[in-house]
């Protein structure tokens, strides 16, 4: 048998490693939760970064669509524009053809008139 002041010492020894293991074990479990902690946080950071930058891409898409839609506008303006010109210049183009042949037409007219009178 182990005499007892050995037994003291080796109960002492255990109770130590005892603590010595629960304290290690302690840390651990802290140390994972701080971990944890930080793995969550460093994740919401992503997360929220990636919705800004997302915001910044949405805002700036919407400008240049703006942009270009107006730019769009001004073009069709323009060509509204040339081609009701150009609309009325081949109006005012018939219109001289529908004259010239109606002048024409008198005047053979006229002189058919003459030549038969004669």
């Amino acid at each position: 048998m182990i005499p007892n002041n050995d037994a003291d010492k080796a109960n002492e020894a255990v109770e130590k490693l005892t603590q010595t293991m629960w304290g290690s074990y302690e840390r651990t479990v802290e140390n994972t939760a701080a971990m944890q902690e930080y793995n969550s946080r460093f994740v919401r950071s992503l997360f929220e970064s990636n919705l800004e930058l997302l915001r910044a891409q949405a805002e700036i898409q919407a400008d240049l669509n703006h942009h270009t839609l107006q730019s769009l506008a001004d073009q069709v303006r323009k060509h509204r524009e040339a081609l009701l010109e150009l609309s009325r210049e081949s109006l005012y183009a018939y219109d001289g053809f529908v004259d010239s042949l109606s002048s024409y037409y008198e005047e053979v007219s006229k002189e058919a008139e003459k030549s038969g009178n004669q």
